[in-house]
Order: structure tokens, then C-alpha cells, then sequence
């Protein structure tokens, strides 16, 4: 089961935007952190920003510290997945000049706690901008924020004695309820999130950790109209790309009401049958956008 990456530019939407700074902001509330130093402590350490990926996106993981330059990244085998970290100041105030202003969670009280150590510590003046509460569609955060914490489903279930099959298509995003750090919780802009994708936002609680999660299921044709001009403006950029691409065909054979013909019902096997765990070949034009946005932040 090897991984094969291959890479030579090809369509990858590349008329969509891309805005890094807020797709940074949106990975990073989706799946990292910032540790700070605890002053007390008699060692000196830099604080480190860290963003976690599934190992097969390593290839991202590896574009984006190309362009912030400072940093490295660990992978964790037992986890299946890489760390990209970064601890130099250099590379930290770029970090905070990328994502300051476009956060949208409770975690930019993290990039305060960030802000404020290094003004403490390298007598700077950086200020502390606001939640971002521009409409969702204006920018690449939820790009971002679906790369961490969302999936792209496709479903055929043949129902028993005779009766009617079901084909459909969804997007699920998950976040936990409660950031672990402030408390606060994450409704506000998940409610946003649901609302913007004409769906309704659940809870659920995971029963082996007690914790509970809010959950986004958008599957209706209204909802798949809006993920799609969502998406097809605002690129992932993980292998989740990929998977986007394949949905958005099972998507178009709904819209188009052919999910239900021979050919189309193939159609959906084959790409049901070939995403998500079940892929081996991963193509990463995509990130080919992000090697123009490198010529912007060097």
C-alpha cells in the first residue's frame, strides 16, 4: 500500500484564490496550537506554533515551511502523522503577520498569548487585531478549516427486498465543543459555518473520551450547490483535494439527476471506491499555487 506522489501542473483550479494568510489562520484552528514558555522557568525557550497533519499530507506540510523558512517538522509513525513547528522568532513574526486579523475562533487568544511574548521579549509594538467576522466566502479560511477538520463522503447503500438504493454526497466537519485552553466555546462560528452551508448543526459525545463535538452534515442539493462554489473559488490544499475532486464528480451526477443510471451508479462505485483510505496515488499540482504565494511572503 505504498503512497506514490506525483506532481506536474494541470488544471487544480488554479483560477480559484488563494489568500494564505487566512487558509493558514483556518488549518491552524482546526489542528494546532501555540505553546508558550512558562516564565518562570530558569531554561529560555522560544514559544512554538505547530500545525498536525495526516503523514500522507507531508508534502504540504513541507510546502508551507518553504515558505515560512524557519521551523521543521517531526513526524510521529505510531500516530500516522507530522508536525510542522516553528520556534525562531523570524519565523514566528511571519506566522503572526499571516494570520493576525484572520482568525475566527476562541484559539486567537493563543496568537495573543504569541503576540504578547514576543513584544514582552523583543521589544516590539505588534497589535493584536480582532476576529476576523467577515462573510465566510470572502477568503480561504474555511479552505483552511475543511483541510483540518472536515470530510468528503460518498454513499450507496442498496436497500434490501427490492426496495429503492440511496446514493448521496456530504461534507462533514467536526470540532471539538469547547476550546481545551480558554473554555470558550466554538458554537458561534460553527453555527456560521451550518448556516452557510444550509445545514444544521448536532452535537455528539465521543464515548471513548467523554468529549463532545459539534458536528456539520451537509448533504442536501442546496448544500451541495454552495460547497461546490465554495470550494471550486478557495482551493484545499491537502490531499483532501483530491477527494474534493472525485466528490464534486459524484456531486454533478446528482445535480444533473444521472446518479441513478447505470453508468452513473458505476460512476459512483468507482470514485466511492477509490478516495479517502482507499487511495494510493496522490497528484500534488495543486500546491503548484502555493509556489507562487512563496514569491510573495519571501
Amino acid at each position: 500500500n505504498k503512497q506514490t506522489n506525483t506532481w506536474n501542473l494541470s488544471d487544480a483550479s488554479l483560477n480559484s484564490k488563494l489568500e494564505l494568510g487566512s487558509y493558514l489562520g483556518g488549518l491552524f484552528e482546526g489542528d494546532g496550537h501555540i505553546w508558550i514558555p512558562n516564565t518562570s522557568s530558569k531554561k529560555k525557550h522560544n514559544p512554538r506554533f505547530c500545525i498536525t497533519f495526516h503523514i500522507k499530507d507531508l508534502p504540504l506540510a513541507e510546502k508551507l515551511l518553504e515558505i515560512i523558512e524557519y521551523g521543521f517538522i517531526r513526524k510521529k509513525t505510531k500516530e500516522n502523522a507530522c508536525v510542522l513547528t516553528v520556534s525562531p522568532v523570524k519565523g514566528l513574526k511571519k506566522i503572526i503577520s499571516l494570520i493576525n486579523g484572520k482568525l475566527r475562533t476562541p484559539k486567537i487568544h493563543q496568537l495573543y498569548s504569541l503576540i504578547e511574548w514576543i513584544n514582552k521579549n523583543h521589544n516590539l509594538d505588534i497589535k493584536k487585531l480582532t476576529l476576523n467576522n467577515e462573510g465566510l466566502n470572502q477568503d480561504s479560511w474555511l479552505a483552511g478549516f475543511i483541510d483540518a477538520d472536515g470530510s468528503f463522503n460518498i454513499r450507496h447503500t442498496r436497500l434490501e427486498s427490492g426496495e429503492k438504493r440511496r446514493i448521496g454526497c456530504s461534507l462533514k466537519i467536526e470540532q471539538r465543543k469547547v476550546d481545551p485552553i480558554t473554555n470558550e466555546s466554538n458554537k458561534e462560528i460553527l453555527t456560521l459555518i451550518a448556516e452557510y452551508f444550509h445545514t444544521k448543526l448536532s452535537l455528539r459525545q465521543q464515548s471513548r473520551t467523554n468529549r463532545e463535538y459539534f458536528i456539520i452534515s451537509a448533504s442536501s442539493q442546496r448544500s451541495l450547490r454552495r460547497i461546490l462554489d465554495y470550494l471550486e473559488n478557495h482551493s484545499l490544499l491537502s490531499s483532501k483535494y483530491l477527494d474534493y475532486k472525485d466528490w464534486a464528480k459524484g456531486v454533478n451526477l446528482i445535480l444533473t439527476n444521472l446518479h441513478y443510471t447505470e453508468d452513473g451508479i458505476a460512476q459512483i462505485d468507482n470514485l466511492k471506491n477509490n478516495m479517502n483510505r482507499n487511495r494510493r496515488e496522490f497528484n500534488w499540482d495543486h500546491l503548484e499555487r502555493l509556489e507562487k504565494e512563496c514569491h510573495g511572503y519571501q
